[in-house]
C-alpha cells in the first residue's frame, strides 16, 4: 500500500508541475503575443477553466504527500517539508493568484484590468512554480532515498 501512495503522488505532483510549468513557459509567453482583445479572451478563457480543475489537483497533491509522510518508511521529513511546500503554494495561490485570476477571467467586464495586471500574475505564478518543483524535488528524495 505504501507504494501505491508514493507512487501516486509522484505521478500526481509530478504532473501538476509539469502543468504549471507548462503554462509559465510556454503558455504564457504565446498569449502575450496576441492583440489585446485575442489576449484577453485567451487569458479569460484559461482562467476560468483552469480555476475550475486545479484546486482538486492541488487539494490531492497534498493528500497524498501528507498520507505519504505518515506512512512511509524512507526520508519522512522531506516529505513532510514537500507538504508544507504544498500549503505555501495553496496559500500564495488563495490568497494572491486566485484575486488576479479573477479579474482576468472577467476581463470583459473590469475596466482596470492591464496587461501589468497580467504580467504580475506571470512571475507570481513562477514563484508558485518554482515551490512546487521544490516540493516534487523533497518528494522524490524522500521516497527514494532510503533510511531517515
Amino acid at each position: 500500500m505504501t507504494e501505491v501512495l508514493e507512487i501516486l503522488a509522484i505521478v500526481l505532483v509530478g504532473t501538476l508541475v509539469g502543468s504549471e510549468f507548462a503554462v509559465a513557459a510556454f503558455v504564457r509567453p504565446i498569449l502575450e503575443r496576441l492583440p489585446d482583445d485575442a489576449f484577453w479572451a485567451a487569458r479569460g478563457d484559461g482562467a476560468g477553466r483552469l480555476g475550475k480543475v486545479m484546486p482538486f489537483w492541488y487539494l490531492a497533491s497534498f493528500a497524498l504527500l501528507a498520507a505519504v509522510g505518515v506512512v512511509t518508511d524512507s526520508q519522512r521529513w522531506l516529505v513532510g517539508v514537500a507538504a508544507a511546500l504544498m500549503v505555501a503554494v495553496v496559500l500564495l495561490s488563495v490568497v494572491v493568484l486566485v484575486p488576479i485570476n479573477n479579474k482576468i477571467a472577467a476581463w470583459h467586464s473590469v475596466d482596470d484590468v492591464s496587461r501589468e495586471l497580467a504580467a504580475r500574475w506571470d512571475r507570481l505564478h513562477w514563484v508558485r512554480v518554482a515551490l512546487l518543483a521544490a516540493a516534487f524535488v523533497l518528494l522524490l528524495v524522500g521516497v527514494l532515498q532510503p533510511g531517515g
